[in-house]
């Protein structure tokens, strides 16, 4: 096999992006709370080897979990996904591929991330444990949760949230207002996701009911989808000025991005809401992903210019 395929399906397969996006929101949580707790900006923690286990933390267990929990999913969902067409999975595409050594790498990947986690902090054993849940979120997704409507949907947004509140434990965070900033981070994340799981459902609609999958948009339809997905949506837009209150104060940027993502969720809604079609699915998947992207860089840019502050 090409080197070029199996690096496409490498990619698709761990759905490379939400891994890199996690290793973010890990990575700027973690930054974060460096910075404030100890005066520091971002150039002197990635030039201090003190700081690196946790830019490892944030940066190679989020991708290596992510990337699993996403393996498991194409393994678990190969009829669903092969009824749906969905070209885009390898298991459908590539004939090649074997299932069983999809899953193989799969736990493997997992294992490798709890034992990096192990040996950057075993005198922390709530980070190991942390590690251990996230990789537990992933695979009952997979294996239960999906199957439970809203609750499987509302498991893939803890996940997505896991880094950020990981960070914060494996820096021992103390400052209230850092705390609670990263727990705003973690909350924009979480009904983010949740709405962006509930409009994705509409696009896979046809093969879930095939598969028997009970989805919220399964169960309740795509009317009800956009409906529920939409107020997640509200909450987003209206905690999203928080940050510029706690530790973002006056920063142009985040307030430039965040301002991009709230566009990109209103435009979601007004397409779907009055077509929720299959095709339109597929549109809102696009724009909720980029309004995910967009959000996780207004934080890391809002950091970063925190850095410069302790650093001026």
């Amino acid at each position: 096999m090409p080197i070029k395929t199996i690096l496409h399906d490498f990619y698709d397969l761990t759905r490379l992006p939400l891994g890199i996006m996690g290793a973010l929101f890990g990575f700027t949580s973690g930054a974060i709370v460096v910075m404030v707790q100890e005066k520091k900006d971002i150039l002197s923690i990635l030039s201090t080897p003190e700081y690196w286990p946790i830019a490892i933390l944030g940066l190679t267990i989020p991708f290596l979990i992510v990337g699993a929990s996403m393996a498991i999913n194409d393994y678990h969902d190969y009829e669903a996904d092969r009824i749906n067409n969905r070209m885009d999975r390898p298991l459908v595409r590539n004939p090649n591929l074997n299932p069983n050594f999809i899953l193989f790498l799969a736990l493997s990947m997992i294992a490798l991330g709890i034992l990096i986690s192990y040996i950057l902090f075993m005198d922390n054993i709530l980070v190991v444990l942390g590690v251990i849940l996230f990789s537990f979120l992933g695979i009952s997704y997979n294996l239960w949760t999906k199957e439970r409507g809203l609750l499987g949907n509302i498991t893939v947004a803890i996940s997505d949230t896991a880094p950020a509140l990981l960070a914060l434990i494996a820096m021992g965070a103390k400052d209230a207002g850092t705390i609670f900033l990263v727990f705003i981070m973690a909350g924009i994340t979480f009904f983010g996701v949740v709405g962006r799981e509930l409009v994705k459902g509409i696009m896979d609609i046809e093969g879930d009911r095939a598969a028997n999958s009970r989805t919220f948009t399964v169960v309740y339809g795509p009317k009800r989808a956009v409906q529920l997905a939409s107020f997640f949506f509200i909450i987003v837009i209206f905690i999203s000025p928080f940050p510029l209150f706690i530790k973002f104060y006056n920063s142009f940027l985040y307030l430039l991005l965040m301002s991009i993502t709230i566009i990109l969720l209103f435009l979601t809604v007004i397409i779907l809401y009055n077509d929720p079609s299959i095709e339109n699915g597929k549109k809102a998947r696009s724009l909720t992903r980029s309004a995910l992207w967009t959000g996780a860089i207004a934080f890391l840019i809002g950091a970063l210019e925190l850095g410069f502050r302790y650093a001026s």
